[in-house]
């Protein structure tokens, strides 16, 4: 059976397709330029989608998400003696990428790929045109949940991302409280830079409350408030 879509837009399918081709799923071989993480599909049989999570492509003029998804191939080295390559492979970008992307209330579906409420391409184009100019790729889509497996999918991997920030809190709090005066300046820089993510997801979850609610996560803001309340008196402490 096939799967139809919008009217003149298709699919956006992640999942497992590790050792598959793509022309098992889309009738086709990807080109060099693809990411290999994300299928683009005008149409799919329900017997390939079983091991798939389906987007529906959404025209720009809808309130939808935003999957993103990037590959970074090699990252510039910063000159100093007794380096001699120009470039390495990628392992910290990756890490900086997911701070930035959490501080926008972004889910990670793995950690190249997610979703988010805003378009939040030019960010990753920023932080990347700066660290692999011209050794990256970056895919954005416009996108809603297909079926109730691709929402479950979305809403799990918000709430890690808000559970991951909230863990995070408790733990740069108790360490600030064990800490003597002398030695909390690292603690203490650290914490600042979470405050500023708590702030930011805080802007974003205010300003998506209705797609939050509809995709049936319960308690973000006040989760993220509270922890963010909880850093800030261990900084005043």
């Amino acid at each position: 059976r096939e799967l139809s879509g919008v009217m003149g837009l298709g699919f956006i399918a992640v999942g497992w397709t590790r050792g598959l081709s793509s022309r098992r799923f889309t009738g086709r071989y990807k080109s060099l330029e693809e990411l290999r993480d994300v299928l683009r599909l005008d149409r799919l049989t329900s017997a390939s989608a079983r091991r798939l999570y389906l987007f529906e492509e959404c025209p720009p003029s809808e309130s939808c998400l935003w999957l993103l998804s990037f590959d970074i191939k090699l990252v510039k080295v910063k000159r100093s003696k007794g380096s001699s390559k120009p470039y390495r492979k990628p392992s910290h970008e990756y890490t900086v990428l997911k701070e930035m992307l959490y501080s926008r209330l972004c889910g990670s579906i793995d950690m190249s790929t997610y979703i988010c409420f805003d378009d939040e391409s030019g960010r990753i184009r920023g932080y990347l045109d700066l660290v692999a100019p011209e050794h990256y790729k970056l895919e954005v889509y416009h996108v809603r949940p297909y079926d109730d497996k691709a929402r479950d999918l979305v809403r799990r991997a918000l709430e890690e991302a808000v559970e991951e920030l909230a863990g995070r809190a408790q733990q740069l709090a108790l360490r600030l409280r064990s800490l003597r005066p002398g030695s909390r300046a690292r603690a203490v820089a650290g914490a600042l830079k979470l405050v500023e993510m708590f702030r930011s997801a805080l802007e974003v979850t205010r300003a998506h409350r209705g797609e939050i609610e509809g995709l049936g996560l319960a308690g973000v803001e006040s989760k993220l408030g509270e922890a963010l309340e909880l850093l800030e008196r261990a900084l005043g402490a």
